[in-house]
């Protein structure tokens, strides 16, 4: 039988028989699928009319159980080029978006016309966006664009394609960042303390975490190393990024102030990823299942840190709503391959 087709398959090709040719354009030849759909997707995109008609007809009406097959398992990219410009069956086109190894160029292309829910397949194809950050601006360009993807769309952009918050203004300079010495630390100490107090009174610096906070950086920054507890803990919220890594880096802090600063959600994204970059404190499973449930922890970081949640814990994020949808749907999907 196989034999059969192999020669049939090489007549159609040599050309010799028109007769044989109009029929594979058709879809009337016993051929399997994997060997007549390419040859169907030849002739559409060939220069004879006849057959290029027959066969583009016949590929619009294939069934889409004997086409899905073959697009998922074995099919080129000319045949998925062709199904993702021609087809519109929902089945079809999800089976390209979850191919692995579709070419790039093609989600690209595809963005621009999906529906609602095929878009949300899309844009959990994380390892093409990555290559191919266009895939969102075509999202962004298709006129039925889903509320829930606009959101997925800028996660992306400030926390899994950090390179694109180029485009954005940047801040200001706040000035030099060196350390100042012991007079001049007195000095702004002391401005500062005839401003109002906000809060808890510090012992070390008599100063509350609001005039703290309106101390110049540099003294912020000296205050930050062998910092005492209480001191630490305002540092550690410091909006300024350099500040608060000092107090996190520059001190012996406990493995609950790791874990609870881990789980924060009034640091800096920066002391996020520091904490993160000590394997003695992501080693610690609180700590790193605190950095996973804080929604500031960045997206790609805390993805890379689903998989090695317990059974359980899996469980409950795939609950969490405060939790970034990519991270609460990756633990669902986990959750359910290792509960079985």
């Amino acid at each position: 039988m196989a034999d059969a087709q192999a020669s049939l398959l090489d007549q159609v090709r040599s050309g010799a028989n028109r007769q044989l040719q109009v029929l594979a354009a058709s879809g009337f030849l016993p051929l399997a699928p994997e060997d007549l759909i390419p040859l169907q997707v030849q002739f559409a995109r060939g220069p004879d009319a006849e057959l290029a008609g027959k066969a583009s007809e016949a590929l619009r009406q294939v069934d889409v159980r004997v086409a899905a097959p073959f697009l998922e398992r074995q099919a080129g990219e000319d045949v998925l080029a062709f199904f993702a410009l021609q087809a519109s069956h929902p089945r079809l086109l999800e089976t390209i978006l979850r191919r692995r190894d579709v070419p790039r160029h093609l989600l690209v292309d595809l963005a621009r016309r999906l529906p609602p829910d095929l878009q949300e397949i899309l844009i959990l194809r994380q390892d093409a966006i990555l290559e191919e950050p266009q895939i969102l601006s075509s999202l962004e360009a298709n006129p039925q664009l889903s509320g829930y993807v606009q959101r997925r769309i800028t996660e992306y952009r400030d926390h899994l394609l950090p390179r694109e918050r180029t485009a954005r203004p940047a801040p200001a300079p706040e000035g030099p960042l060196e350390e100042i010495d012991d007079e001049t630390l007195e000095a702004a100490l002391g401005a500062v303390k005839a401003l109002p107090v906000e809060g808890e009174i510090e012992e070390k610096t008599g100063l509350s975490e609001g005039q703290i906070r309106m101390l110049p950086v540099p003294a912020r920054l000296k205050l930050a190393r062998g910092a005492p507890r209480l001191l630490r803990q305002f540092l550690l919220r410091d909006t300024n990024p350099q500040v608060a890594c000092a107090a996190l880096l520059f001190n012996n802090l406990s493995d609950q102030e790791i874990e609870h600063t881990a789980s924060s959600r009034s640091v800096q994204q920066e002391v996020l990823d520091a904490i993160a970059k000590k394997r003695e404190w992501i080693g610690r499973y609180p700590v790193m299942k605190a950095l996973v449930q804080n929604p500031r922890t960045p997206l790609a970081l805390a993805i890379k840190y689903v998989p090695r949640l317990a059974v359980r814990d899996l469980r409950d994020m795939a609950k969490d709503r405060n939790v970034p949808d990519a991270v609460r749907s990756l633990a669902l999907r986990l959750y359910r391959i290792k509960q079985k």
